[in-house]
């Protein structure tokens, strides 16, 4: 009892402590739980143990995060892209781990941990800067789930290395039935079911616990790990409105065992060597340098523009707590040692600390100067009185389209190349340059326009725009109303993307509602 209750308290002050600095919870939750391990040795078993209960509690909550219906028609591209990412990824990993002085098996490990990328940071992300729903969004939620399945079933591959392809066949096997049952409940089981017993909220949290312990007594039946279970019981219930009912009914809870994780891996790991260090930095290193282009590569061809690629490709450039999964099933089994696990934690702790970082508009906009077919343009002659759409994104193609047929010329400011040439090639005039630089505004004659629309994302990145304009009409995209207040407050006018996407939810809703009473 001591030792769950000093790791419960480790927790609680790592986070505390995090959301009063407002710095990352896992490295602190972490500390407190090496500091917890030096005052109170821990037996390994017991670690071990809760572990594997915390680690499985948060891959179901990540699976609940990945329903598939939220990919929609950006599933072939995150295909292409996850799978893309996924193997040269993880063949880099293997690679770089044999030239490091790795075994074969314990480089598979290495590999196969740095091949996906975390579900629960990345989401958590997008939820954060309001682009889970965005096309690029989407395309990263289905990458996400496509690797995480394929984490899943590679990890029976990886422990049955030593026994043979018979084994390895029957764990892939297993998994792959499991995954069906998953696909059953996903499809035709969850959205019947459970919205019917959602007033009794009891009766909703037995049943949904009910199928994340069918789904491990059944992994346990067929000699698969657990953690894929665990996913899959999550993807299983993932249909929306579904998974809304569960992570109402699971948030409080899943913080518990992320917090007891978190604490014990810090008091399971022993200080690493300088070696180790070396060797997981090299590794991080891989992660971070190769995810951007390989994921910008493939969107782009795909149709995304060039900052939808390389914010995808930042947003996916950090290790899985699948990562987590693979070297503490290698340890247990006895086929990695300590050490290495050491490495696999320190490479998912250390990217996972940089991708909120990395994830940002400023270092998007900076690899984006960097852009192969970003070359520089001759400044036009600033136009009068003219419409000018600040920010092409996909909300901004849609108003070209609507605008299009005007008796004013239309100019258009982007520093998207992919957006630029298409924007080009469909006969409108851009300025290409970052739409916060005011030498670009006033080449695009943003301070004589008849009006001026700004797209962009970021209010702030409005300002320059608001500052110049003067008497110039300015309207300018909001989500919120602090955006609203903010905007209204420097003279321009708030157009409420929420009430916007409101509205076409309630007319596609009564469609849908009036197709049905007709059928």
């Amino acid at each position: 009892m001591s030792a769950i209750a000093f790791l419960l308290l480790a927790a609680a002050l790592g986070f505390g402590i995090a959301h009063v600095l407002r710095i990352p919870a896992i490295p602190v939750v972490m500390a407190f739980g090496v500091a917890c391990s030096a005052l109170l040795p821990i037996p390994e078993e017991f670690l071990e143990d809760a572990l594997m209960l915390g680690v499985v509690v948060v891959v179901f909550v990540a699976g609940i995060e990945l329903n598939p219906d939220r990919v929609g028609r950006y599933r072939g591209t995150a295909i292409r892209v996850g799978l893309l990412q996924f193997f040269v990824l993880g063949g880099a990993g293997l690679g770089t781990a044999i030239l490091l002085g790795f075994a074969p098996q314990t480089a598979a490990y290495l590999g196969l941990a740095l091949a996906a990328s975390s579900t629960l940071v990345v989401i958590r992300l997008l939820q954060q800067r309001r682009e889970l729903y965005t096309p690029m969004g989407r395309m990263v939620t289905g990458i996400l789930l496509l690797q995480d399945l394929l984490v899943v079933l590679l990890i029976p591959v990886v422990t049955h290395l030593d026994d043979g392809p018979r084994a390895v066949g029957m764990g892939l096997a297993a998994t792959l039935g499991l995954m069906a049952l998953a696909a059953v409940l996903l499809r035709w089981v969850a959205p019947r079911v459970l919205p019917r017993i959602a007033d009794d909220e009891e009766f909703l949290l037995l049943t949904v616990l009910a199928t994340l312990f069918l789904f491990l007594g059944l992994s346990h039946f067929l000699e698969i790990p657990l953690v894929g279970g665990a996913f899959l019981a999550g993807v299983a219930l993932s249909p929306f409105p579904v998974n809304a009912l569960v992570r109402g009914q699971l948030n409080s809870l899943g913080n518990f065992f992320s917090a007891l994780f978190f604490a014990a891996l810090g008091a399971f790991l022993t200080l690493p060597t300088a070696a180790e260090l070396v060797q997981a930095l090299v590794l991080a290193g891989t992660i971070v340098v190769l995810t951007p282009p390989l994921v910008a590569l493939v969107a782009e061809r795909s149709g995304f523009s060039a900052r939808a690629g390389i914010g995808s490709g930042l947003l996916l450039s950090q290790a899985s707590e699948f990562s987590l999964v693979v070297g503490l099933q290698g340890m247990i089994l006895g086929q990695i040692t300590e050490g290495a696990f050491t490495i696999i934690a320190l490479v998912t702790v250390m990217t996972m600390m940089l991708a909120p970082l990395l994830a940002t508009g400023a270092v998007t906009g900076a690899l984006l100067r960097l852009h192969p077919f970003r070359a520089a343009d001759a400044k036009p002659e600033p136009p009068r009185d003219h419409v000018l759409l600040v920010g092409c994104g996909s909300s901004g193609v849609a108003l070209l389209e609507t605008l299009f047929g005007t008796p004013r010329e239309i100019w258009v400011v982007d520093d998207d190349p992919v957006v630029v040439s298409r924007v080009r090639e469909a006969g409108f005039t851009v300025v290409r340059g970052d739409a916060t630089d005011v030498e670009v505004l006033r080449s695009a004659g943003a301070d004589q326009a008849h009006i001026v629309v700004s797209t962009i994302r970021q209010r702030e990145d409005s300002a320059p725009l608001l500052a110049m304009a003067g008497e110039v009409p300015v309207l300018v995209r909001a989500f919120d109303d602090s955006d609203v207040e903010w905007i209204e407050e420097r003279g321009g006018i708030a157009v409420s993307y929420s009430e916007a996407a409101t509205a076409d939810f309630m007319r596609w809703f009564g469609e849908e509602a009036g197709a049905k009473e007709t059928t």
